[in-house]
């Protein structure tokens, strides 16, 4: 052996012995990028906010953009929270639905910071899911009364016209029979049975009568009844949110016997939304239609509660409002404004709305004097429930009228009730993921449970699936959804959650932490006895760390069921109770193993700069990860054991490293000794007592009493590590080399350069290692047995 050069360095494969690793390898391979083959260290967190729960443990760690700016606001959770955005229509809002506090929920960025920090606010959300309207309307109908003409008339169309001296209560569209106009054969050509009318007015109206054409005639014998089959009604209502969303429906209304035109009057609808985190605004009132084979619920009206003012304002005789809840308003619909005090200039009947503002302001022309936006919430608004604009309005609520009186035509109804399965989802339910075709997907115990595609808040219960054992996790990949379970993972597959199926997958890889599971791209990566499983439908399931990690190993190094895994740059980031780790698939050695120094409970990447976040310990602190304007990390690297057909002794080597500090270092180092004085102040300011020997340890934070961190009986153990130190400016970069041999380390220097040094002499062996440490870039590692023999490496 004349000499050896170390390049392509690798990470760690713990599995194989040191003697057999492949070249490159390394048995210690710590806080180090690999990509390039060289080492280059990774640089060290930036505090760069806090979620404000100190004291406590963040298990889950999320930002949303600030619309004002966008910047980054924070939420946290000290459970393990799922988190689903379901629409790219809710963007705006930034609406998302969350489980695992509690029952499931949804938020979006105003509930969820409407207040002070930590986000998101106490009651900042509703409770995914709308409750089952617990109180059955009431349904009275109105006796018709016939209508007695006053004069006929017909003309050259065949087109009649009944007149009558009195309201005659009718629709467009209704059936009626008109008989008794007389003897004569012209008064009789104006009968008819079951014949369908257009309304005129309040007292006339029009049908089809052949014959001839007749003026004007006085005939106060003819009568006018509504005509066709006898049907039992009856009326149910859902509950409704702005968002579109709609309850199972209410128990139907008592039974009436009623024909086609007559008016119903539905009683005991719900005056205010039931108790409870919700979203509920108003109802929707659906109406029986009895057909030859089923009898359907047809929607007639959205019944939206009375809302208060908040602010208005008036230029150039546009008059705008804004609501304290959503107005649920398109434009040209009709509403009234009344009880304004202040500004009552802005009250109105029959306003019609001329443009949307936003889901809470709405504008409408007013020939008034302008107004500064100004606060006013003496006003209510209220909605125009009639069947059209061309009716006279009916305002639900005012004057404490909360009836519906039904008058709609049937013609005019179309759609049915679609809400009869839009069950809740289960208060349990754990894994909230957003999966293909716009469908929630969730477990609890072994049911998996779907949502209605495009309906978040509706999760039919004929849709759960069943398995052999509890489910631990779910993730969906490539429009399949990866269960798994305490036992053997499924794959459950279908566009539509009322044909799902599912499939074993025969090999016993039990998912062993919930949080470990990361979507790859490439694959569903757990932690499993024996290493990280991956599974994809179109390559199968196995251990993708076969190769560096092998069950002994796996279980001795980490804690697989405490590991918190995630995405990041294509890496595997896993943290669990004994530390960290980052595991990289490669194809050709099968993938980079490298533990980390930084530990992690919660971990987020921005989708839109691309960077990581996370969050650990019980300080609240909030870290970027590898910020380019940090300082570097002190990594570490040592090498395979190699094994010399000689007894030899190694007398020369050199480092290849980037050694000189760069400017942009300098500075880096420059703007980390100045946060060093002002971090120490603020433990120091919490401290109660900080160092003595054998007296406690102890800080408050937030109130709360923090003990013994990082000391042994009060007394800092290899340094304080609550506080820290400054880093010296000296213009280089040094590395430590080690030497070992027969796994002894018998030499250690600093080295600031990449010329030759000198080793020990006075052994001779066959077996040897080398390390190197600290915060250069490192490119390559020479040594041999003369100086003279490393001209050749």
């Amino acid at each position: 052996m004349a000499s050896v050069k170390l390049i392509k360095f690798l990470g760690e494969a713990p599995k194989v012995s040191s003697e057999l690793l492949p070249d490159g390898a390394a048995q210690r391979a710590f806080n180090v990028k690999l990509y390039s083959g060289d080492l280059l260290p990774y640089r060290t967190p930036k505090v760069v906010d806090n979620t404000q729960r100190s004291g406590s443990t963040v298990k889950t760690l999320h930002a949303l953009r600030n619309p004002s700016n966008n910047a980054l606001v924070w939420l946290s959770w000290t459970t393990d929270v799922d988190i689903a955005f379901a629409s790219s229509s809710e963007d705006e809002e930034q609406r998302f639905y969350y489980s695992g506090d509690g029952v499931p929920k949804v938020s979006n960025y105003e509930l969820a910071t409407n207040g002070s920090e930590p986000y998101p606010v106490n009651n900042g959300y509703y409770e995914l899911g709308l409750p089952l309207p617990d109180v059955a309307p009431t349904n009275t109908a109105t006796s018709f009364s016939v209508i007695s003409a006053t004069h006929y008339e017909r003309d050259s169309g065949n087109t009649a016209t009944f007149y009558s001296g009195s309201n005659h209560n009718l629709t467009s569209g209704n059936i009626v029979s008109i008989r008794d106009f007389g003897s004569s054969d012209e008064a009789k050509s104006f009968n008819a049975t079951n014949v369908e009318i257009t309304v005129i007015n309040a007292t006339d109206f029009q049908y089809f009568s052949p014959g001839d054409q007749v003026a004007k005639t006085a005939n106060t014998t003819g009568r006018s009844d509504l005509a066709g089959n006898t049907q039992i009604r009856t009326y149910i209502y859902t509950w409704m949110t702005p968002w579109g969303e709609e309850s199972i429906p209410s128990l139907p209304s008592n039974e009436t016997y009623v024909k086609e035109g007559q008016t119903s009057t539905v009683g005991s609808i719900p005056t205010t939304a039931p108790s409870g985190q919700n979203f509920i605004r108003g109802v929707r009132v659906y109406r029986s239609v009895v057909s030859a084979s089923v009898t359907d619920y047809f929607r007639l009206a959205t019944l939206w509660y009375p809302t208060a003012t908040a602010k208005v304002k008036r230029a150039s005789n546009v008059s705008t409002v804004t609501l304290a809840h959503p107005h649920n308003f398109i434009k040209g619909d009709r509403f009234k404004i009344s009880g304004l005090s202040g500004q009552s200039s802005f009250n109105i009947t029959d306003g019609i709305v001329t443009a949307i503002v936003d889901e809470y302001a709405f504008s409408y022309s007013q020939n008034a004097t302008d107004v500064g936006e100004t606060a006013d919430t003496s006003g209510t608004l209220f909605h125009d429930v009639s069947e059209s604009i061309s009716d006279s309005a009916r305002y639900w609520g005012d004057g404490n009228n909360y009836n519906f009186t039904d008058d709609f035509s049937i013609s005019g109804l179309s759609t049915i009730v679609p809400s009869e399965d839009y069950d809740p989802p289960p208060t349990n339910l754990q894994g909230l993921k957003a999966a293909h075709n716009n469908i929630l997907v969730g477990f609890f115990d072994n049911q998996l449970c779907f949502s209605f595609p495009d309906k978040p808040h509706a999760w039919p219960e004929k849709y759960r699936m069943t398995f052999e054992s509890d489910i631990v996790a779910i993730q969906p990949n490539a429009g399949y959804i990866t269960v798994l379970t305490k036992e053997y993972p499924y794959q459950v597959s279908g566009n539509d959650p009322a044909t799902m199926v599912s499939s074993r997958i025969d090999t016993l890889y039990p998912c062993l932490s919930k949080r470990s599971v990361v979507n790859m791209g490439y694959g569903i990566v757990w932690a499993t006895h024996g290493g990280l499983a991956v599974f994809s439908p179109s390559t199968g399931i196995d251990l993708i760390t076969k190769f560096v990690h092998d069950w002994d190993t796996w279980e001795d190094q980490l804690d697989a069921s405490t590991l918190v895994g995630h995405f990041y740059n294509g890496k595997y980031f896993g943290s669990h109770s004994a530390g960290s780790f980052i595991f990289e698939r490669d194809d050709k050695v099968g993938g980079f193993f490298v533990n980390i120094e930084y530990t992690f409970t919660a971990a987020f990447t921005d989708p839109e700069a691309g960077t990581m976040f996370y969050t650990g310990g019980s300080a609240g602190d909030i870290f970027e990860w590898d910020n380019s304007g940090e300082i570097l990390s002190p990594l570490e690297w040592k090498s395979k054991t190699l094994i010399t057909k000689d007894y030899i002794n190694l007398g020369a080597a050199r480092v290849i490293a980037d050694f000189e500090t760069p400017n942009a270092e300098t500075e880096n180092i420059q703007a980390f000794n100045a946060t060093i004085a002002p971090y120490n102040n603020a433990i120091w300011a919490k401290s109660i007592q900080l160092g003595p020997v054998n007296g406690p340890t102890d800080y408050l934070d937030a109130g709360t009493r923090i003990s013994n961190i990082g000391t042994l009986n009060a007394f800092p153990v290899n340094g304080d590590g609550q506080t820290r130190n400054l880093k010296d400016i000296t213009g280089v970069l040094p590395v430590t080399f080690k030497l070992f041999a027969d796994k002894v380390l018998i030499f250690q220097a600093t080295v600031s350069s990449s010329d030759i040094f000198r080793l020990p002499t006075g052994y001779r062996s066959d077996t040897f290692e080398v390390g190197v440490s600290g915060s250069s870039r490192i490119r390559a590692i020479h040594f041999g047995e003369t100086p003279y023999g490393l001209r050749a490496v």
